[in-house]
């Protein structure tokens, strides 16, 4: 059979060139193992369906607070929305918080969620064990029932099959187990810093909830009814929100206006990470181009060392469809057995990225080689045996027999073939070009998020999660007296400089505002005054190194028996009492004429709370104590800041401790420092830098492999030519620059391209740069200059082994 002879001659020729195999085997499977491992991550995260029933029908609701911040929903917005629209065959709500599991076991902190029964059918949940919840369990009274997450499950119940209808306490409570839900279940969101929830109770919600259009706290999702688009509903969402401000129920907020939408979870999920992903697709599909057309110019080389052979076959009767069978097969052979390690290559390079991707990416547990990702790469394999094998067989079976055979000592290959060889070297220089300016815009931009003043001093400081039991702490002076124990505890430890505890930690998540009234000035329901709201004990700000600008910060004596305090950033005070000093002012929050006045007492500097890149907003500090009594809501979770003298993890084991002596049964949750606090906040683009890096380097590597290796043959080639010019009294300086300037002729003709494509290309990276512009000139200057020196030291080699040619030996071998 012709193919198996082919096999056959194709595997005896690999062998016969142990070098040129290695390096074409190498090459390929770099190409495609990257392409397939970045495949594997993209139809994890973007192109695998979503694990629900017909995943492109279920949306998410949002207020849009223009022009683009999302915020929640409150529980009469979500029950008016179910009576009203007809875009949605069923609305369901959630919150998620953390609960202290007790019981079986140490106290461990859980994330968990609260959600409403038709959730579940929304999302299709068919639980391992047991059922969901049913809508009389949204009672308040009767929410004691819990699901559990298989992880969970099995971690700390040892997959104890009748955990169905046993107790587990949930913060000081028992709760029923009613069922486990399979590990791929999810709420439809995207979590930023905290865990996914690993269990669920009812969100049963008193009646007195019903009656506030403005307590936003609640997510909404929905299935849309078949037909209806989500543009459609958002639109009918808009509508009915608009009677709502014509009865005065709600209010527009000016030039921040509240817009309604529901958006599909896919695209929500995936929205942050998608642009970054395309941009990585696009990288490694220029290594796949780069890494084939080396692999051209390896073949194009190996068929001018055949010329004479093919001739042969030609001039004993072979046709040239049987020659470019015969050469295509080999081509296909090396890139199998390519494809082959790079499936090896794909698979760490997998593991490597599922280990380095932010926490934000969704769905990265899931990324593994799995069919289509070998499906994926089978096709790589034969397009890129066709691409790079196809230019060397057409060159390779058209021979001249007469002038080969009768000079077949001295035929070189004509100008038309160096021409194109030297084409291929340009395209890959110019493509190495464009991705390392890519690589350095990202590492520069990173370079810039890390010198952003964040308006504290992350440096030795330990952070700890608590959440306190309702059954233990039910009321403010209950919750403000452990705080202010614990605080006090964990400052007699040695090594502590200071401590405090804060509602949520920068960073770590949208903060959410609160609408103020402030003291002499009519409340516009249209400008909607608000700030972003902290609550914190003594010694937080200090512990943050939060700097002061104005007055002083939160006290010990800040209690319920003295006027309440606050102390807001420059953001607050410069948009509300603009051009005078807000020391002394005064606001409450919210409208309502019973609650009391908070008098401010200092200013600090703004603080980036909500990201790195993001504008600092209002923001207002309120004690503990005082916000709890002024507003009627307890903050039993708290973040616990410790300020260490050295490495601030060795202080661990002494805060638990500590915790432990106060209350046994309290678990201490995410004991991390705020170092890793940012590095999780500057995780993405630190991914991204990472490996753009890490894929131009790759680049240059190959295009200075491409680059030696032309001018290497060139100069086997032209070595009679060489010879001569020696004779004729060339001297060794001038063959020597004579090559040099062919090399670097290649590479300044491939950066001159590669500049100009880079400019095309990096404008895809603007939403993905901070601190520096997609045509950057110091980026654009640099990156030659180093393509320069590699070309260099590339092509320098092969010249230096050219202008070293001993001319007799070079002329009696030609």
């Amino acid at each position: 059979m012709p193919f198996v002879q082919d096999l056959r001659l194709a595997l005896r020729r690999a062998a016969l060139r142990p070098g040129f195999t290695a390096a074409a085997l190498l090459t390929i499977a770099l190409g495609i193992g990257a392409t397939t491992a970045l495949f594997s991550v993209v139809r994890a995260v973007l192109l695998r369906p979503l694990p629900y029933p017909e995943p492109e029908r279920v949306v998410l609701l949002w207020n849009m607070l223009y022009p683009d911040d999302e915020t929640w929903l409150s529980w009469r917005e979500i029950v008016e929305y179910r009576q009203a629209s007809q875009s949605f065959t069923e609305l369901a709500a959630f919150t998620d918080f953390a609960a202290n599991l007790t019981g079986a076991g140490e106290p461990e902190r859980v994330a968990a969620a609260s959600v409403t029964a038709d959730g579940f059918t929304i999302l299709g949940a068919a639980p391992l064990l047991g059922r969901t919840f049913t809508a009389d369990e949204e009672v308040p009274g009767r929410e004691q029932v819990v699901l559990l997450g298989e992880a969970l499950w099995r971690r700390r119940f040892g997959g104890d099959p009748g955990i169905v209808g046993r107790s587990v306490h949930l913060d000081g409570k028992p709760h029923t187990v009613v069922g486990v839900l399979p590990a791929d279940f999810h709420l439809p969101l995207a979590y930023r810093d905290e865990q996914p929830p690993q269990l669920w109770v009812p969100l049963a919600l008193s009646p007195e909830a019903f009656e506030d259009w403005g307590d936003r706290y609640l997510y909404a999702f929905g299935r849309l009814r078949p037909g209806v688009a989500p543009a459609a509903a958002s639109r009918e969402l808009a509508a009915i929100a608009g009677r709502w401000v014509e009865a005065g129920h709600v209010h527009d907020q000016g030039d921040r206006r509240l817009e309604r939408s529901a958006v599909p979870v896919a695209e929500l999920m995936t929205r942050r990470i998608r642009p970054a992903l395309r941009v990585l697709v696009g990288t490694v599909a220029c290594i796949l181009l780069i890494a084939c057309v080396n692999v051209t110019n390896l073949l194009l080389t190996a068929a001018e060392g055949r010329r004479r052979e093919v001739a042969v076959q030609v001039a004993l009767g072979a046709g040239r469809g049987r020659l470019l069978a015969q050469l295509l097969t080999e081509s296909l052979l090396l890139s199998a057995a390519g494809g082959a390690l790079g499936l090896a290559l794909a698979y760490t390079a997998t593991r490597l990225l599922v280990a380095l991707a932010p926490a934000a990416v969704p769905r990265v547990e899931t990324v593994g080689l799995d069919a289509p990702a070998f499906l994926f790469a089978a096709g790589a394999v034969v397009a890129t045996g066709l691409l790079f094998g196809l230019a060397p067989a057409l060159q390779g079976s058209r021979a001249e027999v007469s002038g080969v055979l009768q000079g077949a000592r001295g035929a070189t290959a004509g100008p038309p073939r160096q021409r194109f060889r030297r084409a291929l070297v340009v395209a890959e220089t110019a493509l190495a070009v464009a991705l390392l300016i890519g690589s350095g815009l990202m590492l520069r931009s990173l370079w810039q998020l890390r010198q952003v003043d964040l308006g504290l001093d992350p440096g030795r400081v330990l952070t700890a999660q608590l959440t306190l039991p309702a059954s233990d702490y039910p009321g403010a002076a209950e919750i403000a007296g452990f705080y202010e124990r614990l605080v006090a505890e964990v400052e007699a430890l040695p090594g502590v400089v200071s401590a405090g505890a804060v509602r949520m930690l920068p960073l770590t998540g949208i903060i959410g505002d609160w609408s103020i009234t402030l003291e002499g000035k009519p409340h516009d329901p249209r400008e909607n005054p608000n700030g972003d709201w902290q609550v914190a004990t003594p010694g937080y700000l200090e512990t943050m190194d939060v700097r002061l600008l104005h007055g002083r910060l939160l006290r010990d004596t800040d209690r319920a028996d003295v006027p309440f305090a606050a102390v807001v950033n420059r953001s607050m005070a410069a948009r509300y009492w603009p051009g005078q000093d807000a020391l002394g002012e005064r606001f409450r929050l919210g409208t309502a004429p019973d609650r009391p006045w908070f008098t401010i007492v200092g200013v600090f500097a703004d603080v980036h709370h909500n990201g790195v890149v993001e504008e600092p907003r209002t923001e207002m500090v309120l004690p503990l104590e005082q916000f709890q009594l002024a507003t009627g809501s307890l903050r039993r979770g708290m973040t616990l800041v410790v300020k260490s003298r050295t490495e601030p993890l060795a202080l661990a084991a002494a805060v638990r401790a500590a915790v432990r002596r106060l209350d046994p049964r309290l678990p201490v949750a995410r004991l991390r420092t705020m170092d890793e606090v940012v590095g999780t906040a500057l995780s993405q683009p630190r991914f991204m830098a990472l490996l753009l890096a890490l894929f131009a380097g790759l680049a240059l590597a190959l295009a200075a492999v491409g680059l030696y290796g032309v001018i290497a043959y060139g100069v086997a080639a032209r070595g009679h030519e060489i010879g001569i010019r020696v004779v004729l009294g060339a001297t060794r300086s001038r063959v020597l620059r004579l090559v040099l300037s062919e090399g670097m002729a290649m590479a300044a003709a491939g950066i001159g391209i590669g500049l100009a494509l880079a400019r095309l290309l990096t404008r895809f990276l603007a939403g993905q740069i901070y601190g520096v512009t997609a045509d950057d000139p110091a980026t654009f200057a640099a990156v030659p200059l180093v393509l320069a020196a590699v070309a260099l030291a590339a092509t320098w080699l092969p010249a230096r082994r050219a202008a070293r040619m001993d001319p007799a030996a070079t002329l009696r071998a030609g």
